[in-house]
């Protein structure tokens, strides 16, 4: 059942970042040789990540800004072990890009422990030279109760 959950899952993630492919703003990233080093073209340059600041929020929005800010560490350092450690259910697998930059949309009403935020990306693919802007996620957070911890419950 975990399995099949998981599957279905990523399969939603997956048909969402098409979607988003096909409505997101695409920028390719012109590259320059230069003695043996790509080097950005300035008006096409990468953007580094910068991490959201968590001081701007307080209770529940903090605490899931802090663990989203956590699941892009993890993605962008491809550490899997700690990336899974975030979710409730340890079946996701690593996304196939490196987050560059992060803008919170939204947060929708939340009950108890529990809260939905949905977060527009800037991501690009670890295959190709592109960028895809404004990518939105929707990222369900719990406090899981046994552990104390606060989890990703999915991501949309």
């Amino acid at each position: 059942m975990k399995k099949l959950r998981a599957a279905i899952i990523i399969f939603i993630i997956f048909i969402i970042f098409l979607s988003g492919c096909r409505s997101a703003t695409e920028i390719p990233i012109n590259m320059e040789q230069k003695t043996g080093t790509e080097v950005p073209d300035p008006e096409y340059a990468v953007p580094q990540f910068t991490p959201l600041d968590e001081s701007e929020y307080e209770g529940i929005q903090k605490e899931m800004i802090k663990l989203i800010n956590q699941h892009v560490q993890y993605v962008n350092a491809k550490d899997e072990e700690k990336f899974k450690e975030l979710f409730d259910n340890q079946d996701y697998g690593l996304p196939s890009f490196e987050v560059l930059g992060l803008v919170v949309d939204e947060f929708q009403p939340m009950k108890g422990n529990q809260g939905l935020v949905s977060i527009l990306l800037t991501i690009k693919p670890l295959e190709g030279n592109r960028l895809i802007e404004e990518l939105k996620f929707w990222y369900y957070i719990a406090l899981n109760e046994e552990e104390g911890k606060w989890k990703i419950m999915s991501i949309d």
